[in-house]
């Protein structure tokens, strides 16, 4: 982090220290109830030290609906007290204790500092509009009202504070703000609104009862299980889907390995194509498991030292539907599995299994199919040896428009060590087959 972004972000606190005199003169804070204070406090500061990893980047947990809870229970500089007050505890415990693997604290000052300046902005909005709106007469009184009021709250609460993230996040990681908080509202946007629900729930229920707002907790915690049980359940399957497509590598001593670095050279292309960290994702674990399919595919077909005949490459053009129809199965890949469909179209149509071209065919598959075929051409196979680099990056910047994708092959090659690429050679004639076997085919142009 520059000592300029470190200065932007440590600005970030003057607002919110705005915002709590104002409030203070505008609504002077109320006596509230001591003891149930005391217990959101205590439960929210837990609640910032058990957050759930939802994706690879993203991290969750339950003191949002303590948040809320303060928001209704008391006047909005209270709550803009109880709120700051609550997250400098969880993040001051946070930076106390430190990461076994890395031995780094958990939280740096300046985490302190962002964080609870934009919770206290956000939570401004959230009050100021919540008794905004229930001390207005124009939507009346009762049940409905409230609950208007009450979503309205939460809503001020989640666009505020996101935004604030999202921004910092954005300069931080030279990010487009609007691509991360796509990506984070794909993964936690339902379990958020969860949250909410039961911070509404938490405020009714323990308003005047604070033992009640312990017992609260209880299903509070239970969401946070069951988040932490729904992501393990999502890695559990991805890792099992990937022993699958990993056993399908190791029959065959030459493609060992062949999906791990192939996912490993997709995501080095999608980053240099600056794609959002969640297709990023989605490229990684569909590469991964790119050839499930050929466990399918008999042995004598896959382990033929020499040219498949018609119908033995018959036989191998189904896996790509065959991997796609297993991924079915799995939500986890329900975005993942038009890519292992796609990875061997071509871009002049010649492709299988559907003859897909152009940009019909997925961008993520285009990015898998030139990893595919980098991967297979500098690898040892039973039929050849391994290519030289600059032999196998020919045979891309010569199929570059016809077989793979221009763009994909120009900024694979922007990764490669030196950034060996070069101008793609002005080529007349059709692309024509040079290997039927295992891995992806390559092509070569003939006059």
């Amino acid at each position: 982090m520059t000592p300029r972004l470190r200065a932007e972000l440590l600005l970030t606190a003057l607002p919110a220290s705005a915002v709590a005199l104002v409030l203070l003169r505008l609504t002077p804070a109320g006596p509230g109830d001591p003891a149930l204070m005391l217990v959101l406090i205590l439960l929210g500061t837990a609640a910032a030290n058990f957050p759930v990893m939802v994706s690879p980047r993203i991290k969750t947990d339950t003191e949002p609906a303590i948040d809320l809870a303060f928001v209704l229970l008391f006047p909005p500089a209270t709550a803009v007290a109880l709120v700051g007050l609550t997250r400098i505890l969880g993040d001051g415990v946070l930076y106390l204790r430190r990461n076994p693997e890395t031995g780094t604290r958990r939280r740096a000052p300046i985490d302190l500092v962002f964080n609870t300046s934009q919770l206290m902005v956000a939570t401004a909005c959230a009050a100021i509009i919540y008794h905004g709106v229930t001390a207005s007469s124009v939507i009346g009184a009762g049940l409905a009202p409230q609950l208007v009021a009450a979503a309205l709250a939460a809503t001020a609460l989640y666009v505020v504070s996101t935004s604030a993230v999202v921004v910092a996040a954005g300069r931080i990681l030279r990010r487009r703000a609007f691509d991360i908080w796509a990506e984070a509202a794909g993964v936690e946007l339902k379990q958020t609104a969860a949250i909410y629900i039961a911070g509404y729930l938490l405020a009714v229920l323990s308003n005047g009862r604070p033992l009640l707002a312990v017992v609260m907790m209880g299903p509070i915690a239970a969401l946070q299980l069951a988040l932490n049980r729904s992501t393990q359940l999502r890695e559990q399957t991805v890792a099992a889907v990937q022993s699958m497509a990993d056993v399908v590598d190791r029959r065959d001593p030459y493609t060992y390995q062949h999906s791990q670095d192939v996912a490993a050279y997709a995501v080095r292309t999608a980053r240099q194509l600056h794609l959002p960290d969640r297709d990023v994702e989605m490229i990684r674990l569909a590469a991964r498991v790119h050839d499930l399919g050929k466990i399918a595919v008999p042995d004598a077909v896959l382990h033929k030292a020499g040219r498949l005949t018609d119908h033995e490459f018959e036989l191998m053009k189904k896996h790509p539907q065959d991997g796609a129809d297993i991924l079915a199965k799995f939500p986890e890949y329900r975005r993942g599995r038009e890519l292992v469909l796609a990875h061997h179209e071509r871009m002049d149509g010649r492709g299988y299994p559907r003859g897909l071209a152009g940009t019909a065919i997925p961008l993520g598959a285009r990015i898998i199919a030139v990893a595919d075929a980098w991967d297979a051409m500098t690898s040892n196979r039973p039929y050849r040896v391994a290519l030289d680099q600059d032999v196998a990056l020919g045979e891309l910047m010569r199929g570059r428009g016809i077989q793979w994708d221009a763009e994909v092959v120009d900024a694979f090659a922007a990764t490669l060590p030196g950034s060996i690429a070069a101008e793609p050679e002005r080529q007349t004639g059709v692309a024509a087959p040079l290997l039927r076997s295992l891995g992806a085919v390559a092509g070569i142009l003939t006059s």
